[in-house]
C-alpha cells in the first residue's frame, strides 16, 4: 500500500510539472530560429515586457499617392502545444482620390490576407510580419517590417518582397502583380 501511495504521489508531481506552462519573453523567439532549435512544447512566448503596446492602434500615412490605414492588434496564437503573442495587421489602402485599392479590416483573424506577426529582429528595432496579398502567386508576398521612431506617435513600415519564381501563366495579364505596400521607401505612420 505504501508503494502505491508513493507511486501516486510521484505520478501526480510528474503530471503537474508537465502541465505547467513555461513563459518566455516573445522577443526571445528569434534565438530559437537562429539556433535552428524547436520551441519546447508547453512554451508561451508572451509579451511580458509590453513591447507590443507601442504598436497597437490605428495608424495612418501617405506615400506614392496611396493612403494607408493600418489597424494593429495583439492576439495569442496557439499551435501544436506552443502559444505565442503576435501582432495582427489589417489595412485599408486607397488612392489619393479615395478609391479603395485593398481593404482587409473586416477579415477574420485566420484570413491569409491579414498580416500576421512573427518575431522581433535581434536588436528588437524591427518587428517582422508575414504578408500575403490576394495576388501572392504573382509576387504579392513578403515580410513587413515595422519599427518605432523617435516620436511615440509615429512608426515606420515597409515591405521586403519574397524572391520567388512566378509562373507568368497563372498571373493576370501574364505579369507580376503590383506591390500594394511600400517597397522602396518606408511609409511614416501617425497614430490616430
Amino acid at each position: 500500500m505504501k508503494n502505491i501511495t508513493t507511486l501516486m504521489i510521484v505520478l501526480a508531481v510528474t503530471l503537474s510539472c508537465k502541465a505547467q506552462q513555461v513563459i518566455i519573453p516573445v522577443e526571445k523567439a528569434i534565438e530559437y530560429r537562429d539556433a535552428d532549435q524547436s520551441i519546447p512544447d508547453g512554451t508561451y512566448l508572451k509579451d511580458v515586457n509590453g513591447l507590443f503596446n507601442k504598436y497597437l492602434g490605428i495608424w495612418k500615412g501617405t506615400i506614392d499617392n496611396k493612403n494607408y490605414t493600418f489597424v494593429i492588434s495583439k492576439y495569442k496564437h496557439d499551435f501544436l502545444g506552443i502559444s505565442k503573442d503576435k501582432l495582427l495587421i489589417r489595412y485599408l489602402i486607397t488612392t489619393s482620390s479615395g478609391t479603395v485599392i485593398e481593404d482587409t479590416r473586416s477579415l477574420p483573424d485566420n484570413s491569409s490576407y491579414v498580416i500576421k506577426g512573427d518575431y522581433f529582429n535581434k536588436t528588437a528595432s524591427y518587428y517582422v510580419s508575414s504578408y500575403m496579398g490576394k495576388n501572392a502567386d504573382c509576387g504579392q508576398s513578403g515580410n513587413v517590417f515595422i519599427a518605432n521612431t523617435k516620436l511615440p506617435t509615429q512608426i515606420k513600415l515597409f515591405l521586403i518582397p519574397d524572391k520567388v519564381m512566378i509562373n507568368i501563366q497563372n498571373c493576370p495579364g501574364q505579369k507580376v502583380a503590383d506591390k500594394l505596400l511600400p517597397v522602396e521607401n518606408e511609409v511614416l505612420l501617425t497614430k490616430q
